[in-house]
């Protein structure tokens, strides 16, 4: 299934200006961030595409760190090859250059017919939406709060919101878009967010809560869709979730 070309960058000269080799390129820290959803759906929908992972490098040296990439985001901004250079972006072809984790992860779904066919739009929006925040809310509170911050989100924040999304995805007992449906964005964002969460509670050793029962049988049924399956065998970036500098998950 699976067809993408990982590139480590260390330097800014290497950071893409263009799609590289004219495939679909899309360029992030070497992290899973803010992009995993997007490189997991890329995947699902057996893209051959460039995942482009720049080296934050070491947070002790002011000089070097993070340089290859600011250097890259002037040239981006300046020459008006993106007009809001941030990371994550994408580049497809000759017109379509975005920033923004959401508008990025949306469009290939859009493109790639990820989009569930189970609820009307304006749900599926208010859903991608949530998931979003959990997510920010995760990564924020990795760099500004640390280890206690997150571990009361997981305990306190996590449990009542995955009870909800526990009937969404029905018990575990099938895919969002349901027992015939195919799997979509929203279980590709949820899979990720859920991972995040697995990892935290074995790092910080916390019980999952009775609301997350569901949660096992459910990233099963994700993790068995063939190209998922074949994405996490291959190079897919389990860790590190955030930067060097994190005060969580930076390893």
């Amino acid at each position: 299934f699976l067809t993408m070309t990982v590139l480590s960058i260390t330097k800014s000269e290497d950071v893409p200006l263009a799609p590289i080799d004219g495939k679909p390129t899309l360029v992030y820290w070497n992290s899973a961030g803010w992009s995993n959803p997007i490189r997991l759906a890329l995947a699902v929908a057996n893209v051959d595409f460039v995942d482009a992972r720049i080296e934050a490098g070491d947070p002790s040296d002011s000089a070097s760190f993070k340089k290859a990439w600011m250097d890259a985001k002037h040239v981006l901004g300046s020459t008006g090859i993106l007009e809001f250079p941030n990371l994550p972006y994408y580049m497809e072809g000759d017109s379509v250059k975005l920033v923004q984790s959401e508008a990025i992860v949306r469009h290939v779904a859009r493109k790639y017919n990820l989009y569930p066919t189970s609820m009307p739009e304006h749900r599926f929006m208010m859903l991608s939406e949530e998931i979003k925040d959990y997510d920010g809310y995760f990564i924020l509170q990795s760099y500004v709060g640390g280890p206690d911050v997150i571990a009361q989100f997981i305990k306190e924040g996590v449990p009542n919101k995955l009870a909800i999304w526990g009937k969404i995805a029905h018990d575990g007992n099938a895919l969002i878009d349901g027992p015939d449906g195919k799997i979509n964005i929203l279980d590709i964002k949820l899979y990720c967010f859920l991972r995040k969460v697995k990892f935290a509670q074995e790092e910080l050793n916390i019980k999952p809560s009775a609301q997350e029962g569901w949660v096992d049988a459910y990233m099963k049924r994700v993790e068995d869709v063939p190209e998922v399956k074949a994405y996490l065998d291959s190079d897919y970036l389990h860790r590190p979730l955030n930067n060097p500098h994190a005060k969580f998950a930076s390893k």
